[in-house]
């Protein structure tokens, strides 16, 4: 959980006041911090194994592919009919074989940024981090691929067909490398 770092400064009391409010004690927060690594025996063990980041911009819009929102006043729905997937789920007309396969994938409509630009938007969403002129973030599938390395051969972080902008790129920087 790593949150009171050292438990006598000043952070560590804002957090153990913080979680107290909540109604967490300080020894349900040390109890929980030293089973951080430890799994739960029922815990399910993660179905993914891939990720596949569709960047498309200036691409198809929401409202004609993934949330086509058919009961919203038409300024705000798609002008196309939808398609429902094996889940009960609904998509765009314009996608009716990806909809037979939507029990095999995960489609995440909550994605946001508070960004006024699409450059720093773009940034926060290849990266995770709000883009600094101090420091270069990695992207989320250099960090995978740091990590977890090739699997039977195959690399483990690609851009097809290049790599769309400078946020997306494949390697670590080595300054980033050092500090973690």
């Amino acid at each position: 959980m790593q949150c009171l770092g050292n438990p006598l400064s000043r952070r560590g009391f804002l957090t153990v006041g913080a979680l107290g409010g909540i109604g967490l004690t300080l020894a349900d927060l040390l109890t929980l911090e030293a089973q951080g690594g430890q799994a739960s025996p029922d815990a399910a063990a993660p179905r993914a194994k891939s990720v596949i980041h569709i960047y498309l911009p200036g691409g198809i819009a929401h409202q004609e592919s993934f949330d086509p929102k058919p009961f919203s006043p038409i300024e705000y729905r798609g002008e196309l009919g939808v398609v429902k997937t094996k889940t009960g789920d609904i998509f765009s007309e314009t996608l009716p074989k990806l909809a037979q396969l939507n029990d095999k994938i995960a489609v995440i409509r909550s994605m946001t940024h508070s960004e006024a630009a699409h450059e720093r938007g773009t940034h926060n969403m290849f990266t995770g981090y709000r883009p600094s002129p101090a420091l270069k973030y990695p992207s989320l599938g250099s960090v995978v691929s740091h990590e977890y390395g090739p699997r039977n051969n195959l690399p483990p972080y690609v851009c097809i067909p290049n790599q769309p902008n400078e946020f997306a790129g494949p390697r670590l920087s080595e300054r980033f490398v050092r500090a973690v």
